[in-house]
């Protein structure tokens, strides 16, 4: 009797795994996608044609050798469907094409301040919060979770909400902290007792790097030096568009830099970064460079705190707009 009723237990708990499995199949099916999320694509019995693209501002994809596509709107399904019988016509064969969501980068958060990871964090459904800031790497030591900031962003209107995570992590109850949507930002203050660098003694690095943050430049620092410590560039990111907001006399100024250029003629030269100055790596594209400018004219207005940096990071990326 012991022994069936183990079988029975057995099965009841296969079959509660087999439909969270289920579900969250189901889950990532319906998943619509939208700009700046990364598809990887393959085509069964063509290993030239796999690729890994990222959603354009547009909605298109760019796939060799059929061009642009549309992207955004679809599942991962209907795109693969899409791709197929467009490639189907090029190969004069039936194409069997699988489309995969990589990175969930229109479902994004920026997480800021008093983490580990400071960064971009695409998910396929947003999480709670404690969830979110786990996936920066979790609070950093010292960080304040008493005073968490979540700032909503409703069309060119932002306003924060106070999130108490601290109690929440205390009393295990973390429903009643703010809902996330994407597009959020949450910047997790350092305590009195935090070794966090704070914006007026580090740098400001933004744009296309892999981990936007707040870098130490004690005394200065070397462009390089600086990139390399949020981890060098995205894919996207255009070495011949680096812009450097710093001070200059009593206000600030915008200087362009083409490190492109520097690796091309073999300058070893320089370019240092002082402390409270703001770097922006800007995305590959033609009308990427006045976008970008019209975002760093806007900019100059801000002041230098985390709350600051983390709303020019969003006026950035959307280009000033």
């Amino acid at each position: 009797m012991k022994r069936l009723r183990g079988w029975r237990i057995g099965i009841v708990a296969l079959g509660v795994v087999l439909a969270t499995l289920g579900a969250r199949a189901a889950r990532a099916e319906d998943y619509v996608i939208g700009p700046e999320d990364v598809l990887a694509i393959s085509v069964w019995g063509h290993p030239e044609l796999e690729r890994t693209v990222a959603v354009a501002a547009d909605g298109n994809i760019t796939v060799a050798p059929i061009g642009d596509l549309k992207a955004e709107g679809m599942t991962a399904k209907q795109l693969a469907d899409r791709l197929g019988d467009r490639l189907s016509a090029y190969l004069r064969v039936t194409a069997q094409v699988t489309v995969t969501v990589r990175d969930y980068l229109s479902h994004s958060v920026f997480v800021s301040g008093a983490v580990a990871r400071p960064g971009r964090f695409g998910f396929e459904h947003i999480p709670n919060l404690v969830d979110v800031i786990s996936a920066a790497g979790g609070a950093a030591p010292g960080a304040d979770l008493g005073h968490v900031q979540v700032v909503h962003r409703d069309g060119e209107v932002r306003h924060t909400v106070n999130a108490d995570v601290a109690s929440a992590l205390r009393d295990g109850i973390v429903a009643n902290l703010p809902a996330l949507k994407p597009g959020d930002t949450v910047i997790v203050p350092a305590g009195a007792a935090g070794g966090v660098v704070s914006p007026s003694d580090g740098v400001g690095v933004l744009g296309e790097v892999s981990k936007p943050g707040v870098y130490a430049a004690t005394g200065g620092q070397d462009l390089w030096a600086i990139l390399a410590s949020a981890g060098g560039l995205t894919p996207r990111g255009d070495l011949s568009n680096v812009r450097v907001v710093t001070r200059q006399g009593a206000g600030q100024a915008v200087i362009s830099v083409n490190l492109q250029d520097a690796l091309k003629r073999g300058t070893r030269a320089p370019f240092v970064i002082q402390p409270g100055d703001i770097v922006y790596v800007a995305p590959t594209g033609a009308s990427a460079l006045g976008r970008s400018f019209n975002g760093f004219t806007q900019a100059l207005t801000l002041g230098r705190d985390l709350l600051n940096i983390a709303v020019l990071a969003d006026v950035l990326k959307r280009g000033g707009n």
